[in-house]
This record gives structure tokens, C-alpha cells and sequence, in this order.
């Protein structure tokens, strides 16, 4: 169980240095219910929500995605691919569909230049811990996150019991 909700979001300019490689913002053991969540709690706030099909017909910006058919039209067609993109402030989070049992968003850490900055990044992580109610971690670029040590950290509060899930 982690500690008080904001205690691994603390800006730490060590995690940010720009050493060509991205970090990731993770959900791991996510089910199809998180995905859904996850899509719902980010197009209903205030950032710029882009997704997009490599091939097929992209839907227009502010389109409600329905996280089975996304996952549904890639198991059908293996040579599509499909990403959704949040701009949060100047930084954007990418998230490709590889696998559906991880939310993985990618960003550059080269955009998070001061505490100012890492604003962004503490809002988008709480929003994608909140609207998910999963833990979140933010590692440095990699496949193996539950190997990885966490840069940063959220839980959000479980609601139903009034305590950190």
C-alpha cells in the first residue's frame, strides 16, 4: 500500500535529464474496464486527446473511443496500429496499444525543465491514476516496468473505503 497520495510526485530533476531516451508513465495488470476508464477520464479533461489509426480512417478529435473495438480492429487487422496522444501544457504523452494488459505513455523528458514544468507531468499522472483507480509509475524507457525501479508514483484513493487503493 503506498503512502499519502503525493508522495512519490515530487519533482526530482535527476529523473528528467535529457539522456536520449524517453520515460514511460505505466499502468500494469490493467483489464479492459481500465482501458475504457482510462480513455473516458482523459477526453473529459481540459488537454487536446488525438487518436489515431496508422491505416484506417482516424476518428475526429473529441470522439468518445471505445477501448474493445480499438483492441478489437487490431486483433482483426495485425498490420494496423493505432496511438493516442494527450497534450498536457507543452508536453505530450503517447500512448501506443501494444499490450493490452499495460497502459504504457511515453514523453520526453527533455520538456520537463523546472517544477513549473513538472506540473504537467504531476497532473497527467494523477488524472491517468484517478480516472483508472490504479497505481501509476513513471520509469525510465524499457518492456520490463514491474522490474523497473519507479521514478515517480501514484495511488489514488479508493473511494469506496476513503484510504489509498
Amino acid at each position: 500500500m503506498a503512502g499519502p497520495v503525493d508522495d512519490r510526485l515530487q519533482y526530482r530533476p535527476e529523473h528528467f535529464e535529457a539522456d536520449g531516451a524517453l520515460r514511460d508513465v505505466c499502468i500494469l495488470n490493467a483489464q479492459p474496464e481500465a482501458w475504457q476508464r482510462m480513455i473516458e477520464g482523459l477526453s473529459a479533461a481540459p488537454w487536446r486527446v488525438v487518436f489515431q489509426w496508422t491505416f484506417a480512417e482516424s476518428p475526429a478529435e473529441g470522439t468518445l473511443l471505445d477501448a474493445r473495438e480499438i483492441w478489437g480492429h487490431l486483433e482483426e487487422d495485425q498490420d494496423e496500429s493505432a496511438s493516442l496522444s494527450v497534450q498536457v501544457e507543452n508536453i505530450w504523452f503517447t500512448c501506443y496499444f501494444f499490450d493490452p494488459g499495460e497502459i504504457e505513455f511515453t514523453f520526453d523528458p527533455a520538456d520537463i525543465e523546472d517544477e513549473k514544468s513538472f506540473t504537467a507531468v504531476r497532473e497527467f499522472v494523477r488524472r491517468l491514476g484517478d480516472a483508472t483507480q490504479q497505481e501509476v509509475i513513471v520509469t525510465m524507457e524499457g518492456t520490463d516496468h514491474a522490474t523497473m525501479p519507479a521514478l515517480l508514483m501514484y495511488a489514488p484513493i479508493d473511494r469506496t473505503r476513503g484510504k489509498d487503493s
